[in-house]
């Protein structure tokens, strides 16, 4: 199939438009150690005592190579590792039936060639103590990547 000049040239118009709001959007957010990638609140969940956290990490660099973060992540080294602070405290990832803490073991970003067309370089979930209610933003802390907040929490 064959694109027209015109159609052509608006395409890429229309991207290079796109562009410079795409760069402002992502280098306002948190940047993890190597600096190519940001983290974004997806969402941030209050409800019945706990607090689900939800991040997608993105790229505006192309061919990002990707990145680990963490690795390793257990019940003996998680409070130290992955927190959310709310009103001066730090508040833990929960923990499930066996003690495992509710966030993955491991967190690495994926390489991607073209984040004009899909950013996105990995999503991530934690569930946590839920601050009490009236403690309505907090922060996230994860290993190599600056302070991710503060950032909205929703009662449900």
């Amino acid at each position: 199939m064959m694109i027209g000049k015109r159609h052509l040239l608006g395409a890429i118009l229309g991207f290079m438009a796109a562009m410079p709001a795409l760069a402002d959007d992502i280098g306002s957010l948190p940047a993890t150690a190597g600096g190519h990638a940001h983290a974004k609140v997806v969402h941030a969940i209050r409800k019945d005592g706990a607090l689900k956290v939800e991040l997608r990490f993105v790229t505006d660099y192309a061919s990002y190579s990707g990145e680990t973060l963490y690795d390793g992540l257990d019940a003996a080294n998680a409070d130290e590792m992955i927190w959310v602070e709310a009103g001066g405290r730090r508040y833990p990832l929960s923990r499930d039936t066996s003690g495992t803490p509710e966030a993955p073991a491991a967190l690495e970003l994926t390489f991607n060639y073209d984040p004009a067309r899909n950013p996105r370089v990995a999503k991530w979930e934690g569930v946590f103590e839920a601050p009490p209610a009236g403690l309505d933003e907090a922060e996230l802390v994860l290993p190599n990547v600056a302070g991710i907040g503060p950032f909205r929490i929703r009662d449900r």
